[in-house]
């Protein structure tokens, strides 16, 4: 396909939705041979030394949240901090940020046609190579953040490790891998330990090594790698953190450490598994300062880092009674569910009137067990099933089939719309004035949803 200079945000922004359409992932080290003509031109201007200190980060689940409050940490502690992130809500530049803010439209337009210089000149010397969706804004992000100037910078993966385009990366001071799930398995995987193996291959010799110590099968395989990297490895497992109360608005938890004496720690969600991410964050933070001369970081920039990280579409309340959450798959349903369950139990979120769940799904997911779930949920009073478009999303008749039989004889209603505007505006019109509305089984619906509710203003007209 023909490269662009674009003039305007919608138009690059067009060009790159287009892509996926024309492009095929490329063998990975195609994909390093740009990288290092990227790293070499402009007199070495945009390249990986110029990113400051990174850290990357893999998993199945969690790593967008373990992401979002290292940023956060990182910017109490005084850090000019980079965010490299995927997939986006609303807009593509959600995926970058510099100190918490995503990028402007014209810092944008500016990086894609950096880049289409950069590929038209390497295509005279490789004239096949055409980079994919996700490298372009991989390779976008460098630039974004070189000019910058940034003192940190943080890469979360896109859907492995080993392959992953942002794996080019030679010298991180610290690796992350979260919770390890049984998802992408046409491309990472059929079992816990081939996943765990692909996440796990963002490992380079001495670098150190956090992760989450969730799953044995998974934890093995990560350790023997670490090993045999010559890493310093060190887990966290249900063992490192306790949750001591549950309040409306916030989570109240505490972390064991060899280092600090931190007392409790205040998170500004009510997603029970956030504490799980948040130690995770915490004790990488206290990698990054005993190891990797990360000095500004101290207890009290951990603990308002914490408390101030705030991350779109993951148990997020977008206005009083309205909660988004992007779980889809199994496990993250699972830590969706037993969210929901203590915030009904301890929070009393829920139990004053008519309790809604929007649910969709895109149908590569294997959504029985999801569904399965959900429908455990006896608070919920009513199920609206809606369909995400542009032929991903699962049929509407199988999933109605399946909360029918996972809901039989619980008095659970269902509700069935085509179109997610018309789900969404039964879904908040039905829980009543002091209900609660639940949307969850995908990022994509996620997104949707937050552009249909206007987060500024309260609802549309049509509400």
């Amino acid at each position: 396909m023909k490269e662009i200079i674009a003039k305007t945000y919608h138009e690059a922004e067009e060009f790159l939705s287009e892509i996926p359409k024309f492009t095929k992932k490329n063998p990975f080290e195609e994909t390093k041979g740009f990288y290092t003509f990227i790293q070499n031109g402009d007199n070495g201007r945009y390249c990986e030394k110029n990113l400051g200190k990174i850290i990357h980060i893999a998993g199945t689940n969690g790593k967008g949240s373990v992401c979002a409050f290292l940023q956060s940490i990182c910017i109490e502690s005084g850090y000019r901090t980079a965010m490299f992130t995927s997939p986006h809500l609303r807009t593509t530049r959600e995926r970058f940020c510099i100190d918490g803010k995503m990028i402007s439209e014209e810092a944008f337009v500016e990086a894609f046609n950096w880049l289409t210089k950069n590929i038209e000149r390497y295509q005279y010397q490789m004239p096949d190579y055409c980079p994919t969706y996700f490298e372009r804004l991989f390779f976008m992000g460098i630039y974004i953040f070189a000019r910058a100037g940034v003192a940190v910078t943080i890469l979360e993966t896109g859907l492995g490790g080993r392959l992953d385009t942002t794996n080019v990366i030679r010298e991180p001071v610290l690796t992350v891998i979260t919770q390890i799930g049984l998802d992408h398995m046409e491309y990472l995987g059929t079992t816990i330990e081939a996943i765990a193996a692909e996440k796990a291959g963002i490992i380079k010799p001495k670098i150190p090594v956090i992760f989450s110590d969730r799953k044995k099968a998974a934890s093995d395989v990560i350790r023997k790698k670490a090993v045999q990297s010559g890493c310093f490895c060190e887990a966290v497992s249900k063992n490192d953190y306790k949750i001591n109360e549950f309040q409306k608005k916030y989570i109240d938890f505490s972390v064991s450490s060899l280092y600090y004496d931190y007392g409790s720690f205040l998170t500004g969600t009510t997603a029970a598994y956030q504490a799980e991410n948040a130690a995770v964050s915490i004790r990488a933070c206290e990698i990054l300062k005993k190891e990797c001369n990360f000095d500004k970081i101290t207890v009290q920039s951990i603990k308002e880092g914490i408390l101030n990280m705030r991350w779109a579409g993951r148990m997020e309340e977008i206005v009083p009674g309205v909660f988004i959450d992007g779980a889809h798959n199994e496990d993250g349903i699972a830590a969706f569910v037993q969210s929901v369950q203590n915030m009904y139990d301890f929070a009393g979120i829920g139990k004053k009137e008519s309790c809604i769940l929007i649910f969709s799904v895109v149908k590569d997911k294997q959504y029985d067990k999801m569904i399965e779930m959900l429908c455990s949920l006896q608070m919920i009073t009513d199920f609206v099933l809606t369909h995400i478009p542009g032929g991903r999303g699962a049929d509407l008749v199988g999933l109605q089939e399946l909360f029918v039989r996972f809901t039989k004889d619980s008095g659970q209603r269902i509700h069935i719309f085509e179109e997610i505007e018309d789900a969404v505006a039964f879904g908040l019109l039905a829980r009543g004035e002091n209900g609660v509305s639940y949307v969850v089984g995908s990022l994509y619906l996620a997104g949707l949803v937050e552009e249909i509710i206007d987060v500024n203003g309260g609802y549309h007209d049509r509400f």
